[in-house]
């Protein structure tokens, strides 16, 4: 299949590595290679999780982990095949190719199958190296503001999430150009929760009480009926994975424990607070608010589709 192949992996991580290598068309290609066994390690790990959160309910009935196992029981799957990560980053592709700005490396599909996936390499800097960045001539708030753009985007008019953005997912490249890699976890998500983050944020940038409140609660965050304006901020804030200063106060704010919390909500709030903790380290005087508000406002937005 290749005429070269780097023994050496460029990245490893829990489930599977990636190798750089080469077609017979001269074409350089990643090759995501499955660790042996691990779909079998998985369901193990699955098992005892699941124990563990049964015991600790008897013992602490107010401490609700069943969402986090049913959120990990869920998405672990779609990881260890391949061929899923396959047709969500085709779907991603298709969604962003409009933009010159975003670049999401295209599938071999006839190389591929269910634990090997080849696609395009692409090279790049990790979007938190600023020092690397800064050598490239590369603007750290420049590539904050196109961060923030290209999820609100994702979130707001596609209905789509890349949905695992840690740093070494993202990569930047001179203009700037981000690179978007590991698409495991993305997913469609339903219009009824991109319409209620369109609303969420409109509440947000307007301070409206009674709007945020009912978006929150669209969403599936229940908050106290009595919670003041500035308590609202800050639990939407949480919610939208811009806030980091929440502990007990933010729980009390809760009608009910954070364990109701849909799947599809934990996972855009995981990833909504990597991308938060991103934009800090590049420009922490960011509007990121004002920049996500904009697609609400657009056509083809969720909010009004």
């Amino acid at each position: 299949m290749f005429t070269t192949i780097d023994p050496q992996p460029l990245a490893a991580a829990s489930l599977a590595q990636v190798h750089r290598a080469r077609l017979h068309d001269g074409r350089a290609v990643a090759v995501k290679v499955q660790y042996p066994d691990i779909a079998e390690l998985a369901t193990t790990d699955l098992e005892a999780l699941e124990v563990m959160v049964h015991l600790l309910a008897k013992v602490a009935p107010t401490l609700r982990l069943q969402s986090i196992v049913t959120y990990v029981r869920q998405t672990i799957p779609l990881e260890l095949d391949f061929r899923q990560e396959a047709s969500a980053s085709a779907r991603l592709r298709a969604a962003l190719a409009h933009r010159t700005d975003v670049v999401v490396p295209a599938v071999i599909p006839e190389l591929s199958n269910e634990r090997l996936l080849v696609m395009d390499y692409a090279d790049g800097i990790k979007i938190t190296d600023r020092a690397a960045l800064r050598e490239a001539d590369i603007d750290l708030r420049s590539v904050a503001h196109l961060l923030s753009d290209v999820y609100a985007e994702q979130l707001l008019r596609h209905g789509v999430l890349h949905a695992d953005p840690h740093p070494g997912n993202l990569l930047v490249q001179p203009g700037p150009r981000l690179v978007l890699l590991d698409h495991g976890l993305n997913g469609a998500l339903s219009p009824a929760l991109g319409r209620a983050l369109a609303r969420m944020v409109r509440a947000l940038a307007a301070a409206d009480a009674d709007a945020m409140r009912a978006a929150l609660a669209e969403v599936g965050v229940p908050v106290d009926e009595h919670a003041d304006l500035t308590s609202l901020l800050r639990l939407a804030g949480v919610t939208l994975g811009g806030e980091r200063a929440g502990g007990p106060e933010i729980g009390r704010l809760i009608g009910r424990g954070l364990g109701d919390l849909p799947v599809e909500v934990i996972l855009v709030g995981r990833a909504l607070s990597l991308l938060d903790g991103i934009t800090r380290q590049l420009a922490p005087d960011l509007d990121v608010l004002a920049i996500v508000a904009h697609h609400t406002a657009l056509p083809g937005s969720q909010e009004g589709a």
